[in-house]
């Protein structure tokens, strides 16, 4: 496996646990918000809730640190120029269309949800947020892995 290939694998590993970790930190928030809200609440859901939170937000710290450590692997070399070749702009791209229509849909069903059921808007922003974030980058990894398989 060359370097440039290398650098690709770590750049899709990076990303798949950026969308995640942000998943998990944002997701326990929303799940704590939800609950409170509600009122239910149990010895269970304060000590689970509070860890996935905990663990999302280390990740996310994690996930920060591999994108410094990977970006300082990358610097401005002809190895950049490489793996931001024509190929990455269609897949970035791609996953941004399809980010974007995947937060339409969200919005389009939680404005549905929002008939039947109350919530808060904080409640609607905070899974807007985890949509709008985690949905393209998961997008853009699963295809930028795809197509280097391919090429593999």
């Amino acid at each position: 496996m060359d370097e440039v290939s290398k650098l690709i694998g770590q750049r899709n590993t990076m990303l798949f646990w950026v969308a995640i970790s942000f998943a998990v930190w944002q997701g326990g928030q929303l799940a704590d918000e939800i609950v409170h809200l509600r009122g239910w609440g149990t010895e269970m859901s304060n000590l689970v809730i509070p860890f996935a939170v905990l663990i999302g937000a280390l990740g996310w710290v994690a996930a920060m640190i591999m994108m410094l450590n990977y970006a300082s692997k990358l610097g401005r070399s002809r190895k950049q120029a490489v793996i931001q070749d024509e190929a990455y702009g269609q897949d970035q791209a791609k996953a941004f269309r399809i980010g974007y229509i995947t937060l339409i849909a969200v919005i389009s069903g939680l404005m549905a949800v929002d008939l039947m059921i109350d919530f808060t808007a904080s409640i609607a922003i905070r899974i807007l947020l985890i949509v709008g974030i985690s949905v393209p980058i998961l997008v853009f990894a699963s295809i930028n892995r795809a197509d280097a398989e391919e090429a593999a």
